[in-house]
């Protein structure tokens, strides 16, 4: 008798509910953390001889700064020499890229921009 109704939901059940609703959401956030990180790993290992620490490095006189390019050009640009429709230096690195590394690297070239 003393337990507090909300709609029609005892506050138990309104409690549980909110925490399945919500779980994702913190989730989501611990596998971007780690993303992000793998990422920045990523890139200072492979990427940031070339382009810099900052992406802000023209690669072998070539390259655009990566910092210049907006998440969908890095993505469009990293698919494209992984799969060798562009030819550079650069390729057998990107050949062994996932989706999801291509995906994060294109993310955290992003937060280098100042």
């Amino acid at each position: 008798m003393g337990e507090l109704m909300v709609n029609g939901m005892k506050n138990s059940v309104l409690s549980l509910s909110l925490i399945v609703l919500l779980a994702p959401l913190f989730y989501a956030d611990s596998v971007n953390a780690q993303s992000t990180e793998s990422a920045a790993n990523l890139y200072q290992l492979a990427c940031s001889d070339c382009h810099g620490k900052n992406g802000d490095k023209v690669a072998l006189k070539k390259a655009r700064l990566l910092v210049s390019l907006d998440e969908a050009q890095i993505t469009e640009a990293l698919i494209d020499r992984r799969s060798g429709k562009i030819k550079g230096a650069g390729n057998g690195v990107k050949k062994r890229l996932s989706d999801d590394d291509i995906k994060n690297l294109a993310a955290y070239i992003q937060t280098l921009k100042k």
